[in-house]
Order: structure tokens, then sequence, then C-alpha cells
């Protein structure tokens, strides 16, 4: 993990949620579900349902009610989901299931640390892996956060450096 793919996933979203009849943005998944079990997969169903149909409040009773609602509610819209930091297979059934569940042109975003778990999705799928920053760039990105400038401050120079190798290639993490 750390490589920025919550980060890049959230920028896509904000850049292009607008364009969706309704849209959510699961965050941290994987967490979600070791904090809380088959309970959280309820509570991230009634925050889908709840924010792609623009409505305060929803119910969930368990597990196949959510999917159930999904089937029933969201196929004639077009929506955006992202599904954050996944970490199996059960957690994308429940909640992002089939292509019929959204309407036409929806779309679905996963991010995940288990590749193999978008191997078992369907062909059409694109993927992409986010590689690790050069130490070119992770000083640059570094730079920016710490000193709001592309370079470091001459007096951290050699600091700085020393950072960005020891974070190796996340610069964000320092």
């Amino acid at each position: 993990g750390g490589v920025g793919k919550t980060t890049l996933a959230k920028a896509v979203f904000n850049q292009i949620y607008r364009s969706f009849d309704g849209s959510c943005f699961l965050g941290d998944v994987r967490q979600e579900c070791v904090d809380g079990g088959r309970a959280s997969l309820i509570c991230l169903h009634e925050q889908l349902l709840c924010k792609t149909l623009n409505i305060k409040r929803l119910k969930v009773h368990h597990v196949d009610e959510g999917i159930s609602m999904i089937k029933r509610r969201l196929p004639q819209k077009k929506v955006l989901i992202v599904v954050d930091d996944v970490e199996d297979k059960s957690q994308l059934d429940a909640l992002v299931g089939e292509r019929d569940w959204f309407g036409p042109g929806s779309r679905k975003i996963i991010t995940t640390r288990n590749v193999d778990l978008l191997n078992g999705l369907r062909r059409d799928c694109e993927k992409y892996n986010v590689e690790v920053l050069s130490p070119e760039e992770s000083l640059q990105l570094f730079s920016w956060h710490a000193f709001k400038n592309s370079n470091p401050l001459v007096a951290f120079i050699e600091l700085s450096n020393m950072i960005v190798s020891y974070v190796g290639g996340l610069p964000l993490a320092a």
C-alpha cells in the first residue's frame, strides 16, 4: 500500500462525478470489513444507496437485502462508484456485483492491493497499475508538500534527499 491508489481514485472521482446521475466513494473497504465484518457491508450498502439515490436515510437489515435493493433501485441510473481498498471477491460481489445492477454509462473504480482480485473480472475492464515514483519525482512531490516549491530549500536539500530515500518512492508517507 501507500503508492497513491486512493489519492488517484479520489482525484478521478472529484473530476468526473458531476457527469453521473449519482455517485459514491466507498473508502477503505478492507479496514471497514476488518472492523465490522458483515455488519460493515450492510453499512456500506446503506452508504452506497443513500449517496447514489441522493437520500438521507435508508435502512438495510442484511447483506442480501442490500444487494436486492441495489439491483432494484439502480439499474436505471448512470452511477459512478469507487470501491477503495478491496481485499476479497466477496466485498466486490456484495457491493458492485454485476454490470446489470447499474444503468448504461455507469462506471466502477476499484482500488486493491490484490491484483489477482482484478484478474477475475470481465475482459472489458481496464486495469491500471500505479507505479512507485522515481527518486526525482519523489523529491519533487515531497518538496511541493513540504516547501510549496518543486525543489527543497537549500538548507534542507540533504535532509530532503535522505527522507525521500528512506520512504522509497512514497514521498507522502514521510
